[in-house]
């Protein structure tokens, strides 16, 4: 089978984030015959470490497209996210590349609302040049049609998840153990989360532990959640690594995320693929996955009291929690990383059969081998 090369472009593989997460289970799953570079647009660190990295990405991505890659697979979101890949695209584009730009987070309806008539303008310029538009569900294909994108041109890939082999068999043992895995800031709904926690009944809070682990606010939650007297059962952690995660999914009962808006959040599948049954809020593509009473809860954003019903709820029904997790494992196992390589590299190939690129590397490979 004739080779396929991609470049993909995103955030570094050691980001603390679902993006980067979704790239390194992509490059890890690629089959043989598909060779991918990657390219580092953003680290975690300072703004001089950011813009330098950025420099940087932009002088490896034009050494990348002189090898006439046969894609650049682009992964954006809003704000700084959008302003750097609509430029890498642009340079890409100029080189003549077919590209692909992935959508993510949440926040991009309202970023399209916020940007400036001539941002606007041209990001949509660029996402009509590109080949394909990958977004996380129907909902945000909806909203990519609506802004002008062919409807041809978008392909609808949830995000992937690894399924553990073995699930394990929660024994009761009188408590029932929350996970939060993310950012720790208000637009996720943590801080609505302490809050609800401070709402339980009193045979409630006897039974639950909540473990909520995240860079970003960490400080700031510990205080509220001092001031509202629930620290002794709302442990709030720094960033875990995988191991350390799937340990605590593998020792909870369920998992929470109360989040204001989203796109497809990766500790939600994981959550998931572990058999927790999730509460979270209908936002993003978030409702195409959790069905409310039947694999999760859903409450609206925001809404402290209704979720502080739906822990109460879940922490009463053993059973049916252990049931609904069983239902929110199967639910995801269609979206496990191998399916998600395969069709990904459906698209790569398909958008491959562009001979006179491939004639190109070719011709420069047999010049070079001279």
């Amino acid at each position: 089978m004739l080779e396929t090369n991609i470049v993909m472009v995103g955030p570094a593989l050691n980001v603390r984030g679902g993006v980067s997460g979704v790239e390194r289970l992509l490059l890890e799953a690629l089959p043989d015959d598909v060779r991918a570079t990657h390219v580092a647009t953003m680290v975690d660190g300072s703004k001089w470490a950011k813009t330098m990295t950025f420099a940087k990405s932009l002088a490896q991505l034009s050494w990348e497209l002189r090898k006439h890659p046969d894609v650049v697979h682009i992964h954006f979101a809003s704000g700084a996210s959008n302003v750097r890949k609509i430029i890498m695209a642009r340079l890409a584009m100029a080189f003549g590349a077919n590209v692909i730009m992935h959508a993510h987070g949440g926040y991009y309806r309202q970023h399209w609302k916020e940007m400036s008539p001539t941002a606007r303008s041209i990001t949509l310029e660029t996402l009509l040049r590109a080949k394909r538009i990958v977004v996380l569900g129907e909902g945000w294909r909806d909203f990519f049609e609506s802004i002008g994108i062919p409807k041809h041109r978008i392909v609808v890939a949830p995000n992937p998840v690894v399924l553990p082999d073995v699930v394990p068999e929660r024994v009761d043992d009188g408590k029932v153990r929350f996970v939060y895995f993310g950012l720790i800031t208000p637009r996720k709904g943590v801080f609505d989360l302490v809050e609800a926690v401070a709402k339980l009944s009193p045979e409630c809070r006897a039974r639950v532990h909540f473990t909520l682990a995240g860079n970003g606010e960490g400080a700031q939650l510990r205080q509220r959640a001092t001031s509202l007297g629930v620290q002794d059962i709302v442990e709030i952690r720094e960033w875990v690594d995988p191991v350390e995660r799937d340990r605590l999914l593998a020792s909870a009962n369920a998992f929470v995320l109360p989040s204001h808006t989203e796109g497809l959040p990766m500790s939600l599948l994981e959550a998931m693929a572990w058999a927790l049954p999730p509460i979270c809020t209908p936002v993003g593509s978030i409702p195409e996955y959790v069905i409310d009473g039947a694999n999760g809860m859903l409450v609206p954003p925001s809404d402290v009291s209704k979720l502080a019903e739906a822990i109460e709820t879940l922490v009463a029904q053993d059973e049916q929690r252990k049931y609904m997790g069983r239902l929110a494992r199967a639910t995801v196992e269609p979206l496990c990383v191998k399916q998600y390589s395969n069709r990904m590299c459906a698209v790569y190939r398909s958008l491959a059969n562009n001979n006179s690129r491939r004639e190109a590397r070719t011709s420069q490979s047999h010049a070079s081998s001279r």
